[in-house]
């Protein structure tokens, strides 16, 4: 019973440490194969005598470096994964570099100075490592907006030039019914205007119709 207790307290203690109460002091992006650097610089006064670089896991903290900067002297950890640092005496800087990042490298990192009266200052990066892709995708966004916005224009041109056609289409129909009625109109009126060569025609008829004298016959 006192070892599950011992081991519950053990867990407690771990999880408590993995979370960061410490704000992030810079946000690095960078593409998958380069090399990254993090870097830190300690700002409080007095004598430190060492520097630790970390990475904060979910459920894990990693060792990646531990510089003894009162003798200039670097410790190597367990981290399966290749930091190079600097470890020189009396520095007040630290940098690790991250050959060859892989989207596994991103996270939190964590650099703390110790000093020997139990004063520490810490800071915190965030890593972000992308595959490239992410700054192809938008120009190809912006090609097919700009796509997609010349063929809406294309679709709109067709569709109002259909409507002025059709439009055009029915005031044709109109028009020629118009232009008939009104061919049959001057056609109603020509034979009004053709009767005054008949009435000419039927004067001359009198004209040359003989006349008789009216004057009375004597008798005899």
């Amino acid at each position: 019973m006192d070892y599950l207790t011992f081991l519950l307290a053990i867990l407690h203690v771990h999880k408590d440490s993995f979370e960061t109460d410490a704000p992030l002091n810079y946000h690095i992006v960078s593409e998958s194969g380069k090399n990254v650097t993090l870097n830190c610089q300690l700002q409080m006064d007095g004598l430190v005598h060492q520097v630790t670089w970390e990475k904060i896991q979910p459920y894990q903290i990693d060792l990646l470096t531990c510089c003894n900067l009162s003798q200039g002297r670097s410790y190597t950890s367990k981290y399966p994964r290749q930091i190079l640092s600097n470890c020189s005496q009396g520095s007040r800087s630290s940098w690790i570099l991250i050959p060859n990042a892989t989207a596994s490298d991103s996270g939190l990192y964590r650099c703390r100075f110790s000093a020997r009266s139990g004063e520490n200052e810490t800071f915190v990066a965030k890593l972000t490592i992308t595959d490239g892709k992410a700054d192809h995708q938008y120009p190809l966004f912006v090609a097919g907006g700009v796509v997609l916005l010349f063929a809406v224009i294309i679709i709109i041109i067709i569709v109002i030039s259909c409507y002025r056609r059709r439009r055009r289409q029915k005031s044709t129909p109109f028009k020629e019914s118009w232009d008939t009625k009104s061919k049959a109109a001057n056609n109603y009126r020509s034979p009004i205007s053709t009767t005054q060569p008949m009435e000419d025609t039927r004067e001359d008829i009198y004209v040359n119709y003989p006349t008789f004298s009216r004057r009375p016959k004597p008798r005899v």
